[in-house]
Parts: structure tokens; sequence; C-alpha cells
């Protein structure tokens, strides 16, 4: 691995996951310039997706950090965030199925929060870590079911992702001497969605993969569901915790809703998920290490977004004034950013401290399948 004449990496895999964050939007905003602009953000958000394994093998390299650990989970959360809701403007799912799958996302976020502050240990399973990555691929799928017009094109297209696996498989095992669990599980599904393909053709193939996504995103949260009793008996349900289980589901729910009722930007939206996942991150670190602030400025926050989305929607099914959504959408992404740069400025000893860089393999930050 290349060093500076310090010593020092001239690549860390903290500049890795910020490189990605940084170039997220732009496949966002190339998905709306039209079947060309699509076509270029296909490549570059599996050019960006793929940066996930570089990150990871630098960070085995050069050792974790704390802020590594906090930014490389949140930049797999917004990856997927800045994926699945421009599909409610490109009409490509249903906006109830974005929620279902955003509404996950968040409750299992606060729910590890919970945890953490009880110190309750959770181990992840390995559905849960392909989580993400099959929410990645499954949204390059939509985009190829939504775009691709010759049916024989589209064969060709699956036959060759099913052989795929075996051959990423077959160059893993030649280098590491042992299979990839990944290959099997990307063969089984490549074929299966390649079969619904052939009989049911591609728009049936797509819906059916979007609640196969739902559904695989929910059960690898199941952990979290089955262990609620756990909460009670360590310590009773407070305000802390009813708090961030509102805003859990109040935005994902809201948020999405006026996306889909079409009447202001979606850019306010995105951000704000963006930015909600930030906080999620720190939220889970700060529970684990003791220093999770009180609910009063988290429910600030959550009221906020909750007020202005209610209030936007709400005028979407009264012919309200269009200029009066947008300054609610754009008053709920300034009550969020504002808010969350408070919280990160704060709590920035938490991951930038040399106390807990020190203690870093101590310390369980959220993983990127969480």
């Amino acid at each position: 691995m290349s060093t500076s004449s310090t010593g020092r990496p001239l690549i860390t895999a903290n500049q890795v996951t910020f490189a990605r964050l940084i170039l997220l939007p732009i496949g966002t905003w190339l998905l709306y310039r039209g079947i060309n602009g699509q076509w270029a953000a296909l490549f570059s958000m599996t050019v960006v997706g793929c940066t996930d394994f570089v990150d990871g093998m630098l960070a085995r390299r050069q050792g974790p950090t704390v802020l590594g650990g906090l930014m490389d989970p949140i930049a797999d959360k917004v990856f997927v965030a800045l994926i699945f809701l421009p599909m409610i403007d490109l009409k490509w799912l249903p906006w109830w199925m974005v929620t279902i799958l955003f509404v996950r996302e968040f409750v299992v976020t606060a729910a590890r929060s919970s945890y953490e502050r009880r110190d309750i240990p959770l181990k992840s399973s390995y559905l849960a870590k392909v989580k993400t990555w099959f929410q990645m691929c499954g949204a390059g799928m939509f985009f190829l079911f939504r775009t691709i017009q010759r049916p024989w094109v589209m064969h060709v297209v699956m036959a060759a992702l099913v052989v795929s696996p075996f051959v990423g498989g077959g160059i893993y095992y030649l280098l590491k001497r042992k299979w990839w669990r990944g290959s099997v599980v990307f063969f089984f599904s490549f074929g299966a969605l390649g079969a619904l393909e052939w009989t049911l053709g591609p728009w049936w193939a797509g819906y059916i993969l979007g609640w196969a996504i739902v559904a695989i995103t929910w059960a690898s949260g199941g952990v979290y569901m089955f262990r609620l009793g756990d909460l009670r008996k360590k310590q009773p349900i407070d305000v802390d915790d009813l708090v961030r289980w509102f805003g859990a589901l109040a935005l994902p729910v809201l948020a999405t809703m006026v996306m889909a009722r079409n009447v202001g930007p979606s850019w306010p939206i995105m951000a704000t998920f963006a930015l909600e996942f930030g906080v999620g991150g720190l939220d889970n670190l700060l529970a684990h290490v003791g220093e999770l602030p009180r609910w009063p400025g988290w429910a600030a926050r959550v009221f906020a977004q909750a007020g202005f989305l209610a209030a936007a929607l709400w005028l979407s099914f009264h012919d309200g004034s269009p200029q009066l959504i947008y300054w609610l959408l754009m008053a709920t992404f300034a009550a969020t950013l504002v808010s969350t740069a408070i919280l990160f400025w704060r709590r920035r000893s938490a991951y930038l401290s040399d106390r807990v860089q020190r203690n870093v393999k101590t310390v369980s930050v959220p993983a990127p399948w969480i």
C-alpha cells in the first residue's frame, strides 16, 4: 500500500467514505436527467457502491477508527436513501413500498439506541450483512427493468448476471482458497429474478423484487423486533425511547407521502433523510459510550419535521399555495440541518477524541449491515 514520505497512507478508508458521500448526490441528480442521465447514474452509482469494498479493505489494513466506524454505515444508508427516494418521483415503485422500507431503517436505528443505552448486546445475522448490498443491487435491477425495452436484451442481461456469481466466486476461491458465501446468495437471487423476468415480464419482476427487498430488509432487523421485551426488563420505556420511535415513524411516512403528491421539490426531503441517518448513527454511538443527550433536543427536531411535513401534506390535499409548500419543505430541511450541525459539533469528542480512538476496539459502533 502506498504511503507518503511521512509514513502515512496516501489514501485512508475515511477519505474514501467521505468521497462516497460527496459523489452520491451526483448520481441522484442524473436520475432526473432523462434516459441518458439514468444510464450515467447507473454507471456512477455502481462505481460509488463498489468503493464500499475499498474502504473496508483499507480499514482492515490501516486499523479502524471511531470516525470511520460511524461514517461508513451512514454512507451506506444515505446511498440507499438517494437511490430509492427518486423511485417515487420516477414511478418505478409505489410510494408506500418505499415508505415501508425506510420505516424499518429508521425504526431499527432508534431501537439500536434504546438497546445500547441499556447495555443489551445484539448479534447481527448473515442476512443483515447482505441486506445493504441486496438493496443496492436491487436498485440497479429496477433501472434495467424500467429502461430496457427489448425482451431479448433483458434475457441476455439476466443470463450474464446469473453466471457472474460463478466467475466472482471462482476468482475469490483462487485468491483466498475458500468459497465466498455471497456468490451462492447472488446466484440464487439472480436466478430467481431471471425466472420471474422470463415468465412474468420485467414490470412484474420489478414489483416482486420490491417486495423481496422490503421483506429482507425487515427480516434483517428481526433481532431488534423480537427482543423488545428485554428493554422493559432492563429499564422501563421512557420519554427518550418514545421520542426517538415517534421520529422513526413520522419522518418516513410523512416525507414519502409528500413526495408522492408531487407538490414540491424532492431534494429537501432527500437531504433531510441523509442528515437523519447521520444523526441516527451518532446517536447509536453516544448511547454506547454513555453520552446520549436527553430527549428535549431530539423532540424539538422531530416535532418540527413532523409539523412542517404534515402542514405541506395538508396543503397538497387542499390546493394550497405551491410556494408555501416549498417553504415548508425548506423549513423541514433547515431545522434538520441546524440541529444536526449542533449535535455533531457538541458531541465531536465522541468520535474525534484521543480517548475514544485509543479504545476503538472496545467501541461497538454501528455496523454497515445493521
